[in-house]
C-alpha cells in the first residue's frame, strides 16, 4: 500500500509514528512533528492536509508495515510452526514498543481508528490458517483439530482479550502477557498426565 511512498513522507510517518509513542495523541501537533523533522508545516500539510488525516494515515503505515514483515518471516521461514513463533515474536516485540496508555489514548480519542486496527488484527487469521494448516500437514499440529476453528478462536481471543482495560484492570504487561498466551498456545496447557485426567470425564 504504501511502497510508492516519496522519502518525505515515508520520513513524516515514521516520525510522526515515533512522536505519538512519545508524546501520545493528547500532545501530538503537526507544529510540534515539523520541528522535529525540521521540515515547514507546509510541506507536511501539503501530503497531509489535517492532522486528522495524518494519524490514519500513520496507523495504515504501521499495520502496512506489519502486514508486511508477516509476509516476509513466511517466505523466508519455511517451517510453518517456527513461522507462528516468528510471527508471534514479532509481535510480541512491536507491542512492547507501544506504551499501554498510547493504546487507551487511540481507543478512547479516536475510536473508528481503533476499530480499523481491530479489523486488522482479526484480518491475520487468514495469516495464520494457512500457517497452521501447512503445520498440520507436516505433522505438527493435533491432526483432531479443524485449523479454521482454530485459527477463528485464536485471532478472536487476541482481538477481545488484549484491550487496553484487560491489562490495566489486571495490572498485566503487554508483551509478558502475550508471551505467556503464545507459550500457552505451542506448547499445551496440559502436560501428558493432565491430559490424560481431562480424557477420561
Amino acid at each position: 500500500m504504501y511502497s510508492k511512498i516519496t522519502p518525505q513522507e515515508k520520513q513524516i510517518l515514521e516520525q510522526g509514528f515515533d512522536s505519538i509513542m512519545e508524546e501520545g495523541l493528547r500532545g501530538f501537533t503537526v507544529e510540534a512533528l515539523s520541528h522535529r523533522l525540521r521540515m515547514s508545516k507546509k510541506t507536511i500539510y501539503k501530503f497531509f492536509p489535517t492532522k486528522e488525516v495524518l494519524i490514519k494515515k500513520i496507523m495504515q503505515f504501521i499495520t502496512g508495515r506489519i502486514a508486511g514483515r508477516i509476509q516476509t518471516i513466511r517466505s523466508e521461514v519455511q517451517n510453518p510452526a517456527i513461522q507462528f513463533v516468528k510471527i508471534m515474536e514479532f509481535i510480541v516485540g512491536f507491542v512492547g514498543r507501544v506504551p499501554l496508555q498510547r493504546m487507551t489514548e487511540l481507543k478512547v480519542r479516536y475510536p473508528a481508528l481503533w476499530s480499523e486496527l481491530e479489523k486488522f488484527r482479526l484480518a491475520r487469521r487468514d495469516d495464520f490458517y494457512t500457517i497452521l494448516s501447512e503445520a498440520q500437514q507436516q505433522g505438527l499440529v493435533r491432526s483432531d483439530l479443524d485449523m479454521k476453528v482454530v485459527a477463528t478462536i485464536y485471532i478472536n481471543l487476541v482481538n477481545s482479550t488484549f484491550q487496553p482495560e484487560f491489562f490495566f484492570k489486571n495490572n498485566l504487561a503487554p508483551e509478558d502477557t502475550i508471551r505467556t498466551f503464545v507459550k500457552m498456545i505451542t506448547t499445551g496447557l496440559f502436560t501428558d498426565k493432565g491430559i490424560q485426567h481431562v480424557e477420561t470425564i
